[in-house]
């Protein structure tokens, strides 16, 4: 019996289903809508990326993910961070429609069932 309870505890607690999420640190945002993922760091270290000729508003702070395909840089005018959005504690998980998240202090991890997905943090946005 008490192999299965530290086990159980092993184990990320999954958020329920929400619409959108925080990390502890508030740098980092995530709203779920149209079966897509959108997320947001507001302060980075991080070199962005070049911005296209066909984007002129911001650019390499956010990227977005759905349940299948690569994920991309976002060209947005706006923002999903929301300070009354709930917390997605350190060692826990998000989960969506085929969509997952891991939050860590060292950042964001997110992937699709296709293995594609992003790694966000003040320090790095990466798109694998």
């Amino acid at each position: 019996m008490i192999r299965w309870i530290a086990a159980f505890m092993l184990l990320p607690v999954l958020a329920s289903a929400q619409e959108a999420f925080q990390l502890p640190s508030g740098n980092i945002h995530c709203m779920a809508f149209e079966g897509t993922l959108r997320c947001d760091v507001l302060q980075s270290t991080y070199p962005r990326p070049p911005r296209p000729r066909d984007c002129d508003l911001d650019f390499g702070d956010s990227a977005e993910l759905g349940p299948r395909g690569p994920a991309r840089y976002v060209c947005h005018g706006d923002t999903v961070a929301d300070p009354s959005s709930p917390v997605l504690g350190y060692g826990r998980a998000w989960q969506g429609r085929g969509l997952s998240c891991t939050a860590s202090p060292t950042g964001l991890r997110c992937s699709n069932a296709e293995g594609r997905g992003f790694e966000m943090s003040r320090a790095r946005l990466v798109l694998f």
